[in-house]
């Protein structure tokens, strides 16, 4: 899976659970050390509903959806779950 099709998956999931992607990290800026994670957060857009993480390693081919305790929110805390789920059938068609 490219940075692009990852992006174009959370963009379309994020728009039907009623929240955006804000790319974090080295996507939005430099830094002195290199590596290869790309970070995401998607925020719903009600105040409250919490953050999903997501965490892409193009290396290995590694994505990781969670949710922090403090974030969880009265969304976040079950829809990463179904972002997961949307991964995992992507990444085995």
């Amino acid at each position: 899976m490219t940075k692009r099709d990852l992006g174009a998956l959370m963009s379309t999931w994020a728009q039907l659970e009623d929240a955006k992607v804000r790319p974090m990290g080295r996507l939005v800026g430099r830094y002195k050390t290199l590596g290869e994670n790309l970070h995401w957060h998607i925020t719903g857009l009600k105040k409250g509903m919490g953050t999903v993480e997501v965490t892409y390693l193009p290396l290995s081919g590694t994505v990781t959806v969670l949710v922090h305790d403090n974030r969880r929110g009265i969304w976040a805390g079950r829809a990463y779950d179904r972002l997961a789920q949307k991964f995992v059938k992507k990444l085995s068609s």
